[in-house]
């Protein structure tokens, strides 16, 4: 009987064996839903856009508050379409963002034109990219819900506010093989997107430091913020080329810069032959020379300007302070002689000329009569009552005294010429 009992047992244990026995590690069999992101973006008006529209390979960075960085969604353009992709950091993963339904947020988009390959990492709670792109960038935000396993919605892309943007033609564009600066732009790139979506700029540029110019349609596309102060309507472009430093200066005169504008300049082989046309950039460099052109004394005369070099004796752009001569080594230069305080009074008199600064450098631009070309002539901002340069003459005095041009803004910005001696700034010889 006891044996009996015992196998009787035994049968009920392999019996009820399968039937309370619990599986392990539950949680890792159970599968997440795949989220789907049925997203588009508008690109903006494309009257403010010198890029007007969306590329094959475009792609846009969105972030959300739900996910902490570096996860985002990378949504690439085919040609017709987006296609969305779930990162974290650089390396692709299903599912990484974690979102479920019932999720709700809001999302930041960013658009670098020339970043499509950007990779993101994480610098504590906010969003970097691998490499500061300095290129105008489209932002746009949009609430979101998790429902039915999907996010949707369209993005209205916006460029952000003071940004401007400048072409170059160029068959042979390369990335970074030129560059621009103005005193008008500071260059401008992503820093950081916080949790929240807030976007940070870059701190490290300055008005005047040069844009990076990026490949775009047989040509360089430049970009950046205006500064916050008001440049009127006159602006000096100074071009450089990275590969030996060359440069050539362009002004423009007659135009305002705006929020959002779309700027075209000349050609990089557009340049000027210094005796020659208009609306072309103007080489820089020593001994470089603009012919200032001519004044008509009477029917029968007239009166040339001189040739003026477009840099400081001694210096190799404009806005260098350059070697200061002595009176006498000054007009024994061969070729070059100092203009007589005459025929200074008679190129202010007659040419247009407006006071900017070149790289931080203020100054006076002289324009020619003849040949549209143009001379930059440092000055030295005095006081709040005036700004003033030094230059020398040849009359005056047999000493070394100085031509001082002095702009009242006092007056009305009434402008008069004065001789003194305060001599300490190059001199800006010229031939005939």
């Amino acid at each position: 009987m006891l044996a009996a009992a015992a196998a009787l047992v035994s049968c009920g244990k392999e019996t009820l064996a399968p039937e309370v026995e619990v599986p392990e590690n539950v949680n890792e069999s159970v599968q997440a839903t795949p989220i789907t992101f049925n997203l588009s973006a508008n690109h903006p008006d494309a009257t403010k856009a010198v890029k007007e529209d969306w590329q094959d390979g475009d792609a846009i960075f969105v972030f959300f508050t739900g996910a902490a960085a570096p996860k985002h969604l990378k949504m690439t353009f085919d040609g017709s379409s987006w296609t969305s992709a779930e990162y974290d950091g650089a390396s692709l993963t299903a599912g990484a963002l974690g979102l479920k339904n019932g999720d709700s947020g809001t999302m930041r988009a960013v658009f670098l034109p020339f970043g499509s390959d950007a990779t993101v990492s994480a610098s504590g709670t906010s969003f970097i990219f691998s490499t500061t792109y300095y290129a105008y960038y489209l932002t746009a935000t949009l609430d979101y819900t998790v429902s039915d396993n999907e996010v949707s919605g369209a993005f209205n892309m916006e460029i952000p506010d003071d940004y401007v943007q400048f072409f170059i033609e160029d068959a042979a564009a390369t990335d970074g093989a030129y560059t621009l600066g103005t005193d008008a732009v500071i260059p401008v790139g992503v820093a950081s997107i916080a949790a929240d979506g807030t976007i940070t700029d870059t701190s490290d540029k300055a008005a005047g430091n040069d844009m990076i110019g990026y490949a775009y349609q047989d040509g360089y596309l430049f970009s950046g913020k205006l500064t916050s102060w008001a440049f009127g309507s006159n602006y000096y472009f100074a071009k450089t080329k990275t590969a030996d430093n060359t440069r050539a200066d362009y002004f423009v005169n007659g135009k305002t810069l705006a929020s959002h504008s779309a700027v075209k300049l000349p050609a990089n082989s557009s340049v000027i032959n210094l005796a020659g046309t208009s609306g072309k950039w103007v080489p820089v460099g020593s001994g470089l020379k603009v012919n200032m052109g001519n004044v008509n004394v009477d029917e029968y005369m007239a009166e040339s300007l001189g040739k003026w070099q477009t840099c400081n004796e001694g210096a190799t752009k404009p806005e260098q302070v350059g070697t200061l001569y002595t009176f006498d080594q000054a007009t024994a230069l061969d070729g070059v002689y100092i203009a007589s305080k005459y025929t200074f009074d008679r190129m202010l008199a007659q040419l247009s000329w407006t006071w900017l600064s070149v790289n931080g450098k203020q100054g006076v631009v002289v324009k020619a009569k003849d040949t549209n070309g143009f001379i930059f002539l440092p000055a030295q901002y005095d006081t709040d009552y005036d700004r003033s340069s030094e230059y020398w003459t040849s009359t005056e005095s047999t000493e070394a005294f100085a031509y001082e041009l002095e702009y009242w803004i006092s007056e009305n910005q009434y402008a008069t010429w004065s001789v003194n001696k305060n001599g300490t700034n190059p001199v800006r010889a010229f031939t005939n």
